[in-house]
């Protein structure tokens, strides 16, 4: 089984004209489904595609119109190659569950978005860590209660877990999620074959408690402290492949693309 695993696309359908701050760096990024192409057409090169991956940030302001029009190109892009999604920071679940679903304003929610993608030895179990406009990720009560019964019921396959933020506080700048200590000591009860995240916009490969942990690059751009609140933001993007056999994991690679394009410095704290 091989899975494509992307993040972090910030769409818009358009980007609004602006010369300064977070906004004008915006403006100043190519469209992400340029180089969202790109990695699909090289993707699909390497091999046939089962599964695809998505850990958050679909869109960057939340529009139903957006996750509708980002869908529809990824659907052309993969035929019937089925999607797995969880949530990021800058998704808002409501309009997520409009947009990409297709449900009513009526029946759309803003409870958590959480999926179980099974075959018939690896579960892909994905967890909802995010809340819109709140960088750093909010998880309540009832999210750990829905992982730990689902990971129970679980137990006799190996499971790939994704979730949107990433979980060790020394591979960015930005904080990790606050629960990911209580987070990983459930996950080692359970066959857990990877960790995979998104949120930072760097790729990172690591272990967590012995378990491969993988952050994928973002397809839209990098931010790079350079203190005092100065971010310079680049163009920079990627995807991750992995290969798992009888649901264990056992190939993985990450491809990242550096044009060394400068889009804007911006003070965030301004």
């Amino acid at each position: 089984m091989n899975v494509l695993h992307i993040s972090d696309i910030h769409f818009r359908e358009s980007y609004l004209p602006c010369e300064e701050g977070y906004q004008g760096m915006l403006a100043a990024m190519q469209n992400p489904l340029i180089p969202l192409e790109e990695c699909i057409q090289d993707a699909k090169a390497r091999g046939a595609i089962d599964l695809v991956v998505i850990s958050g940030d679909l869109t960057e302001d939340g529009a139903p119109a957006d996750y509708a029009s980002l869908k529809r190109y990824l659907e052309k892009a993969f035929g019937s190659v089925p999607f797995v999604v969880t949530l990021g920071n800058h998704d808002i679940k409501r309009h997520f569950r409009q947009g990409w679903q297709g449900k009513s304003v009526e029946t759309a929610s803003d409870t958590p978005f959480n999926q179980v993608y099974e075959t018939e030895t690896l579960a892909v179990v994905t967890f909802d860590n995010s809340c819109y406009g709140y960088a750093d990720g909010i998880v309540d009560e009832r999210q750990f209660e829905w992982l730990q019964a689902t990971l129970a019921q679980l137990k006799e396959k190996k499971i790939a877990f994704v979730t949107h933020h990433h979980l060790l506080p020394y591979q960015a700048s930005t904080p990790a999620w606050a629960g990911a200590d209580r987070l990983v000591a459930l996950l080692q009860q359970y066959q857990i074959s990877c960790i995979l995240s998104g949120h930072t916009h760097h790729a990172f490969t690591g272990t967590i408690a012995g378990i491969p942990y993988y952050t994928v690059a973002s397809m839209s751009f990098v931010g790079e402290d350079e203190g005092d609140g100065m971010v310079r933001f680049e163009e920079r993007y990627g995807y991750n492949l992995y290969r798992f056999e009888e649901g264990a994991l056992v190939h993985q690679s990450s491809e990242n693309y550096r044009p060394n394009r400068v889009l804007m410095r911006v003070n965030m704290q301004g």
